[in-house]
């Protein structure tokens, strides 16, 4: 075998409960751990992802451990970084999921590859990186350690360079790659690494200093802009059965909207569409091999309207036969496209509703009317689509009318999921520039403004979860519209998952006021749910 000149590492799912009493910590400080309660369930006194319980009761069922994690499917990340290396004449290994290859991991690490990459898409904390960090270091001492994406551009984003160095030493690679994209310079260090040069050549990155010189070293910034046609992911580079039956799919980068609270796009530049003929050769190759289920990941699917159409048609004339969930927005739709979103095969989308308050979506730049949302709702419902619908509560301008106004929407529109999550402050989104006009204070989890704390906003948080009727709630963590296409694949049906979350979204509300949870009831509750039986 020839040596690999890089391992690709996908996501690291950290055992929630661990993650939940570490967060508790800082209850009094931040709303962070107040956010961790309505997105999980308490059984006994450890709190747990929705897809932990689904786990415990179907290992009560069947009698033999359930293992399932929505993570199992293709990392997307993994999949375009190994693709684009691929065609450059890299030698690549992956290990799609951190905690079920390891094993496979360090058989790796152990034929010495001159690299090992990791992607951090989804994390939104570094000690996931850590561990992936210390695993690799307990198998290999010297192998060069990279590390990029979202929480590396993010954690250097508006530092200065002597924070930059106190976070990234305290991730523990060697090189990190400070590029919104990314994969060109990957691909510079892993020649640079093979042909014995020098990393001060290869732009976007922080790397260790050599020996005897402070702090970290820096190349200079070269933004990338990586064409999307030309770097589609090729699936023939990889075994069937890595990408079948669900996968992942993006036939665009970033988006062309501004909302406030959103620093998505200036990271992400303009919106950049992938041809429809690069779109139509992907899904046919995927569908050919197996594919049945479909995840775009595109934040703005149906946008823009005539190209979203295009692509619904090219599925239905090339029968395609798959099942789909995306991103979506209602203001961005007519009735044409919801019957061929049905047509084309449209489980669900993911609703970024955030306000059901006209307010407060003004106020978040969303160019959303209330109406139109209400509408769109009532549309993919009844052509037999799942909505999933997203808020978020304690926005600046925020009050217990505003909150009181989306509960209302919410109850009143019945979409199957809603989840509901604690503002956030960016301070790198455009609202940190309206400080003044808010009275914003704080950042992150622990903030104020001159309607609304983020405890008062948690209250509200927690008291919206309480009083939602006919829509079962959805969780951020384990658990979430994405998991639907996998969970069919493994044999739930659509009715199952919604009787499991709504079962599960009664434990939610048990878990806000208490420290311990009966476990035999709850799994009993959900056990019956499940099954279709009702409590006698």
């Amino acid at each position: 075998m020839s040596q690999l000149d890089c391992i690709i590492v996908g996501f690291n799912e950290i055992d929630f409960a661990d993650f939940a009493r570490a967060q508790q910590a800082f209850a009094d400080t931040s709303g962070a751990y107040r956010e961790l309660l309505t997105n999980s369930v308490l059984l006994g006194d450890r709190r747990m992802t929705y897809m932990d319980l689904l786990n415990v009761v179907r290992e009560r069922e069947i009698g033999r451990p359930s293992r399932l994690s929505a993570f199992e499917m293709p990392s997307l990340g993994v999949a375009y970084l190994a693709s684009f290396l691929y065609r450059r004449g890299f030698d690549v290994g992956v290990v799609n999921f951190f905690n079920k290859g390891r094993d496979e991991f360090a058989a790796m690490l152990a034929e010495g590859p001159r690299a090992v990459a990791i992607t951090t898409t989804y994390y939104v904390d570094d000690e996931p990186i850590r561990q992936i960090v210390r695993f690799i270091r307990e198998h290999d001492e010297t192998v060069p350690i990279i590390v990029g994406g979202p929480r590396i551009h993010n954690l250097c984003t508006g530092q200065q360079p002597i924070v930059q160095d106190v976070l990234l030493r305290a991730v523990g690679a060697d090189i990190y790659i400070n590029e919104p994209q990314g994969e060109s310079t990957l691909a510079g260090v892993l020649a640079t690494l093979r042909d014995g040069g020098d990393l001060s050549a290869v732009p976007n990155l922080i790397y260790r200093s050599t020996a005897g010189r402070p702090g970290m070293s820096r190349t200079a910034r070269k933004p990338e802009s990586n064409n999307l046609d030309e770097n589609a992911v090729d699936w023939s580079y990889f075994d069937p059965s890595y990408y079948t039956p669900t996968t992942y799919m993006r036939t665009s980068r970033s988006c062309s909207f501004g909302c406030a609270f959103c620093n998505y796009p200036s990271m992400a530049g303009p919106l950049t569409l992938s041809e429809l003929s690069t779109i139509e050769r992907e899904l046919t190759h995927l569908r050919e091999n197996g594919v049945q289920n479909m995840i775009f990941v595109d934040d703005t699917f149906n946008v823009p309207l005539p190209r979203f159409k295009k692509i619904l048609r090219m599925m239905i004339d090339r029968k395609l036969d798959l099942r789909w969930v995306s991103f979506f927005r209602c203001s961005n739709a007519d009735d044409e496209a919801f019957d061929l979103m049905a047509e084309a095969g449209c489980l669900g989308v993911f609703l970024g509703i955030e306000s059901g308050d006209q307010q407060i979506l003004k106020n978040m730049t969303k160019f959303a009317k209330t109406d139109r949302y209400e509408y769109g709702i009532e549309q993919l419902t009844s052509r037999g689509m799942v909505t999933l619908a997203s808020i978020v509560l304690g926005f600046p301008g925020e009050t217990e009318k505003t909150v009181r106004n989306t509960l209302d929407f919410v109850n009143r529109t019945q979409p199957t999921f809603f989840n509901v999550q604690l503002y956030y402050h960016d301070v790198l989104a455009p609202i940190e520039r309206q400080r003044e006009l808010y009275g914003i204070e704080g950042s992150g989890y622990s903030w104020k403004h001159y309607t609304m704390s983020w405890q008062e906003a948690a209250d509200r948080k927690d008291d919206f979860v309480r009083n939602v009727t006919g829509s079962s709630l959805m969780p951020l963590y384990g658990l979430s519209i994405w998991a639907i296409p996998y969970l069919l694949s493994n044999g739930l049906t659509m009715d199952q998952i919604t009787r499991f979350t709504r079962a599960a979204t009664d434990l939610v509300v048990q878990g806000l006021d208490a420290d311990h949870v009966d476990p035999e009831p709850a799994i009993a509750h959900v056990s019956r749910a499940l099954t279709g039986v009702t409590a006698g």
